[in-house]
């Protein structure tokens, strides 16, 4: 591992803030939302499990009240960030281990750098997914 992991990261991360923002009047990616949202409170209803329902009901309302592509968007942009400097934390103690020599923290800190990196690697792609979306 080594500062490489990094320097994709932020590529990505900007490739993808960089695509083309396509606002739609219909909130395509509201609309995506909502049926995942509904999906999941018809099992919980098939189930009756009411503190579930209660809980989608109030998801699937704030939805329909609040939600815009743009807010979709952001969100999904701001979990890449928080993604992208845990993977930088992770890099900076995984150097740190490699400075002490310790192998058992040098194997620690690389699993942990590995498990950030796949992270951001899946808000990534999320985040890539909800752009050609809206570019569809």
């Amino acid at each position: 591992m080594n500062k490489h992991i990094v320097k994709i990261g932020i590529i990505t991360l900007l490739a993808g803030m960089v695509l083309p923002s396509v606002a739609s009047a219909d909130e395509a990616l509201c609309q995506h939302k909502a049926a995942e949202i509904q999906q999941q409170l018809e099992h919980a209803r098939a189930q009756n499990n009411l503190h579930r329902i209660e809980g989608l009901e109030r998801a699937l309302k704030a939805i329909e009240d609040d939600c815009t592509n743009v807010g979709v968007l952001n969100e999904a942009t701001d979990e890449v960030k928080a993604s992208l400097q845990e993977v930088q934390e992770r890099q900076a103690e995984f150097e740190e281990a490699l400075s002490e020599g310790d192998e058992d923290d040098i194997r620690k800190r690389r699993i942990k750098l590995e498990e950030a990196t796949l992270e951001l690697e899946e808000h990534t792609q999320q985040l890539n997914a909800l752009h050609g979306q809206l570019i569809q």
